[in-house]
């Protein structure tokens, strides 16, 4: 099924949102590139401007192409982890993954769904985090 563009960005906003915080997921990927999307989110617009009026400031103007190009990627790099988690949030759930959301669902005495996404399973662990007892995770 293909997304637009604004869909998966959404989808990496709401991931990120979503995806626990929490040893049980230490390994994965996810626990690495949520804290750094959401680094650059908050950090990222500030450094662009700063970037602009520096460089703007101490070039008297002769480098502004070069300034804009520069802002205009910091301000990107949010986007950039939130496409790529919107991706992976739509993703299918590889093998060994679907058979640990299957477990988590039927822990928690939920229907699953028929092809689970890695959004799914993070919504299926947010839950069980917060539910069952440690060592049923």
């Amino acid at each position: 099924m293909a997304h637009s563009l604004w869909q998966v960005l959404q989808s990496g906003q709401k991931y990120a949102a979503l995806w626990p915080h929490h040893s049980v997921v230490a390994a994965m990927t996810e626990t690495r590139v949520v804290p750094a999307v959401k680094f650059a989110a908050k950090f990222m617009p500030a450094l662009a401007v700063i970037n602009f009026l520096v460089q703007w400031q101490w070039q008297d103007g002769a480098l502004l192409p070069q300034a804009i190009v520069t802002s205009l990627f910091l301000l990107s790099l949010p986007l950039q982890g939130w496409y790529w988690l919107g991706r992976r949030a739509l993703s299918p759930l590889d093998p060994r993954l679907k058979h640990w959301y299957l477990e988590l669902t039927k822990k928690l005495k939920m229907q699953p769904q028929a092809k689970p996404i890695r959004m799914d399973l993070a919504r299926v662990l947010r839950r069980a985090l917060d539910e069952l007892p440690p060592d049923e995770h």
